[in-house]
């Protein structure tokens, strides 16, 4: 696939202040679809006229974006709730902003930390749940798709039952390629397996089973054949980012991108 056909259906991991100060008029210029990142710094450093501005010259060029929402000391299933009450600000606060940048979906993380709450899991879920519950219907007001994205979750269970409690279209999942080859012990073609039916969003990336190194496709150990090959074959179109963390794997992984999508067209 030709590389600009291919940053046309992929979007790319850009940080809200690197976008707004440096790679703006770059991104423009190239061509690339923005997964804006955010965090509780950018959130209170920023006012609603820098979103706007940023909203305007990326509609200007017709260039879509999706958002991530703050993760970063985030915990929806805090045992805290005050703690729970900031997760849950920032989160409607991330789903303000994809709604103003007219973003095709928002991805999120549960929180979960397993050697903090393995002793209180059902409490977590519980808490988790509840404000959960708040978020779908602040993202249901605002026409926003959220995806919930696998981080340090050591398997399937815990996204099977969140899932299982809200069957909702608007809530779909991230898969992370790269988090489930460096944090989780349980097979790539499992989490597919599982909770196949509920992506709509994934976060493409390699490693070599160690750190998450956030490498371009092909780079590391990850099987992204098993993944698209089942895409292809179950028919699934979910949105696409190449969570790059240095500029130089860009075009790298864009190009390792769209050769997969070479052999595996959906």
């Amino acid at each position: 696939m030709e590389l600009n056909e291919t940053k046309r259906r992929i979007f790319v991991s850009c940080p809200f202040d690197l976008l707004k100060e440096k790679y703006l008029s770059r991104l423009i210029q190239e061509r690339i679809n923005p997964e804006i990142g955010l965090n509780g710094t950018i959130l209170d450093r920023y006012i609603l006229k820098d979103f706007l501005e940023v909203n305007v010259a990326l509609r200007a060029e017709e260039i879509r974006c999706t958002v991530h929402a703050p993760f970063t000391d985030v915990s929806l299933g805090a045992v805290d709730k005050k703690v729970r009450q900031i997760s849950i600000d920032r989160i409607k606060s991330g789903i303000d902003i994809a709604a103003l940048l007219g973003a095709r979906a928002l991805v999120f993380h549960t929180g979960w930390e397993r050697k903090i709450y393995a002793d209180a899991e059902e409490l977590w879920l519980d808490n988790f749940s509840s404000s959960l519950e708040e978020c779908i219907m602040h993202a249901d007001r605002s026409s926003v798709s959220i995806a919930l994205e696998n981080v340090f979750e050591l398997d399937t269970n815990l996204h099977r039952q969140i899932f299982k409690r809200f069957p909702q279209d608007i809530l779909g999942f991230c898969l992370d390629t790269g988090h489930v080859y460096a944090f989780s012990k349980t097979p790539l073609s499992q989490w597919i397996d599982d909770l196949g039916e509920r992506i709509s969003h994934l976060h493409l990336h390699d490693n070599h089973g160690a750190e998450d190194e956030h490498l371009a496709p092909g780079a590391g150990i990850v099987d992204f054949d098993v993944l698209f090959s089942w895409l292809k074959s179950h028919g699934k179109k979910p949105v696409m980012t190449f969570e790059a963390h240095d500029e130089e794997t860009v075009v790298p992984g864009l190009l390792a991108i769209g050769r997969l999508l070479d052999k595996y067209p959906f």
